[in-house]
This record gives C-alpha cells, structure tokens and sequence, in this order.
C-alpha cells in the first residue's frame, strides 16, 4: 500500500481559498465516510489535517494516480466548489516525498512562521480525530505517531523553536531574560489591545500568575480578566499598580502617552531593588521616552520588538539545513521500516501459496499410488516440502535484503502480482 498526501497551504494558495477548505469540527465525520465508504474509493484510511495555513489529506491506497484524482474531487464536491477550481493550488507526493513532506510540516519547517510549536499540537490532533472516526489504519497511525516523534527530535536537536518569532513571544522572552523565572512575576496590561493581551496569554503560559488590567471601562476590564482569575482597576489606579507591576505591557488606542516619567520614577523610589519591565505595543506609544532613563526601568517599543523578531527568525532559519538533515533521515528509516513491514505478508503469502499447491499435489500422487506405505509417504511428502523449501529460499532472501531499501515495496507488489497472491 502507498502514502499519498493532497492539499494545499499557505504556500500554494491565498488565505480566502484555504478559509473555504478548512474542516470545522462537526465536519470530520461526515467527511471521513465520503473518503472511505463511497462507491469505488480508492482511499483505505485517512487523515485529514486543517489548519489556518494549511488543509491536507494523507490517505493509505493501492492506487496512487486514482486516489489523487479521487481527493481532489473530494475536496471539492465536499465544500461545494467548481469543479478543477483548486486545481493550480493542490499538490500531490506519494510515498518519500509524502512522509518527508509530513515529517517537515511536524518540525515547523512548512510553517508561516518557521518553527512554530503549535503545528505539533495539530498534528497530533488530527489523528487522534481519524482515530475517533474509524478513519485511522495501521500505516497512518505509524507514519504519524513518528512525524510527532521527528518534530519532537527536531525541537529538541536544533534551535528551531527556541527564539521568539511573534511580537507577543519576545515580549515574554524580554521577560524571562530580565525576571528569570515568571511564576511569581505581576503582569499589569494597560489598556484591552489585542496584542497586549496576547502577550498576557503568553506570559501565563509561561508561568506567570498575578494579572492586574487597568482600563478606562472597569467593566470591560472585568470581563477579560475574570478567565485569568486577575483583578480590573480604573485608570486612575494606574500609579499605584506600576509599584506594584513585574511587567508592563501597554496597548491602548489613545492618541497621546499615559505612563509619564513621573509614575515610573514615583513607582521605582518605593521598589528600588526590582527592576520593572515595560513593553509598549501601542502605536502611537502609550511610554514616555524620558522613561527609558528611569533607574531599574526597561522600556521596549514594538520596533525594538520587531527587531527581536527578525533576529530571531534568522536565527530559525540557520537551522533549516540541520532540520531538514533529520527529515531525510527518519523519512528514510521510516521507509525503511515500511518496506520491510510491507514484505512479511508477501512472504508469508507466497509460503502458503506454495504450500496449498504442494498438498495438492502430493494428495493427488497419493490417490494414484495407493499401494504405497507409510515410509514411501513420508518420503513423497519429504520431497514435496523440501522442493518448496528450496525453490522459496532465494526469492525470501532476497526480498528481504531489498526491503529496507527504496525497491522494497516495488518488489513485493511484483511478487504478488506474478503469483496472483492478492487473491490465493
């Protein structure tokens, strides 16, 4: 059996297309028994992978070119789309380039953003769903299980994870570089931006557990912090929360500065031996320049965060070459694995093939020489198996000397099919 994979990513089409493909969830199911249980499929188990970047499915066939065509249509019959209208966007591998493909996408390689850890969560969530669904055979099942093995590799080999690439990631990186360890950090977020609270997210992630939001509407503010179990103050409050801040991340859409100089000065005289880190992800900003020149005060713009994020992409990208060395690697050991795998039943096949061939033959021998004993049975049956044994013994050897190589399964199927094993 093969591996094939049909799809399309951020690379092959723009976002509007993939925002028509993506699965949500009350669709699996009902697309797993289009794959699988329509009249003629050619898809014996599968696995569908959505994600905001990308919408793939990996699929087990015994017909590489039929199941090509049949997902495709797939694809589109199943989102109500002109027909052949994905066409220029979709892309086919099979086999290697299949199993690398999906051994790259779990190491970040195939990501937006190189090296995001999310798509490992993903990975692992869409065949837990094809397993839900009845969907997930023994091949694919392998062949996943490994990929999240490979990215785990990747991650823990490489630096391609290890730097922030998100304006919301190095405000928790500044963090962590300044504080060190964050479970005992305060987070104030001043104003409800997006952004801000995303870097709040993140800092929780990352251990820390006090969270303060000042905000001109209290009650908005509550609304927020009540998941993150923190507390909301009016914006008069301000001063005081800055003595008792960690970290600062500011996002509001004001049109002029609201942390001044002398908050932070006031703030610092009351706490001179804890450094406060303020990021401002406003635009315009919501610090005061003259901040920067407060003793025990860090202040960090979105531009110094921008150039963070660039760093640290290239430092990603250095470490293309070193994933992608693993990739090669584990797509050919898992190949390897799989051609092997593969050969067994067809030896096991062909034994039983010959073996049937021989009773009957022996049997038919017996019923036109019923004078003969039990010894000159023996014999004859002796001489049916040993001329099995021998005929089999090359052909065993050397498949199985081919089956951790490229030509493994190549020469399995040539076997099944020259002795019309798929059916004895």
């Amino acid at each position: 059996m093969h591996i094939i994979v049909v799809g399309l990513d951020h690379h092959t089409s723009p976002v509007e297309v993939r925002e028509r493909l993506a699965f949500d969830t009350s669709q699996f199911e009902p697309a797993y028994r289009r794959l699988l249980e329509h009249p003629g499929t050619p898809v014996r188990e599968a696995v569908i992978l959505s994600t905001c970047n990308r919408v793939e499915v990996y699929a087990g066939t015994v017909d590489v070119m039929a199941a090509r065509q049949f997902i495709g249509d797939f694809l589109h019959e199943f989102h109500e789309l002109a027909p052949d209208s994905l066409t220029p966007s979709l892309y086919a591998y099979e086999d290697t380039v299949a199993v690398s493909h999906l051994f790259a996408t779990a190491s970040g390689l195939n990501s937006l953003v190189v090296g995001e850890p999310q798509i490992q969560a993903q990975v692992r969530g869409a065949a837990g769903i094809a397993g839900g669904s009845e969907a997930l055979g023994s091949m694919l099942h392998g062949l996943f299980r490994h990929a999240l093995e490979v990215g785990k590799r990747a991650r823990s080999e490489t630096g391609i994870s290890r730097n922030a690439a998100s304006i919301s990631h190095a405000g928790v990186e500044l963090a962590r570089r300044l504080l060190g360890d964050l479970r005992s950090a305060h987070v104030l977020l001043v104003g409800s931006g997006e952004m801000s609270e995303l870097a709040a997210k993140n800092l929780i992630d990352n251990g820390a557990r006090s969270i303060t939001l000042v905000n001109r509407t209290v009650e908005h503010a509550r609304a927020l912090v009540e998941r993150w179990g923190g507390a909301a103050l009016p914006f008069d409050q301000l001063p005081q929360a800055l003595h008792d801040a960690d970290v600062v991340l500011s996002s509001t859409a004001a049109p002029h500065t609201v942390i001044h100089v002398e908050h932070v000065r006031a703030a610092m005289r009351q706490r001179p031996q804890r450094p406060l880190l303020l990021i401002d992800l406003a635009v315009p900003r919501d610090i005061e320049a003259e901040v920067a020149g407060v003793p025990g005060a860090h202040v960090y713009d979105i531009d110094d965060l921008q150039q963070v994020v660039v760093t640290n992409l290239e430092r990603r990208r250095a470490e293309v070459v070193s994933v992608q060395g693993i990739v090669d690697e584990e797509a050919e050991r898992y190949m390897a694995w799989l051609s092997a795998r593969a050969v067994v039943p067809t030896l096991s096949r062909l034994r039983e093939h010959a073996e049937v061939i021989s009773r009957a033959e022996v049997d038919r021998v017996m019923r036109r020489l019923p004078e003969l004993g039990a010894r000159e049975r023996e014999v004859v049956e002796s001489l049916a198996s040993g001329i099995v044994n021998k005929l089999l013994h090359q052909p065993t050897v050397r498949l199985k000397q081919q089956a951790t190589g490229a030509n493994g399964t190549a020469y399995a199927e040539a076997l099944q099919y020259l002795f019309d094993l798929e059916r004895s």
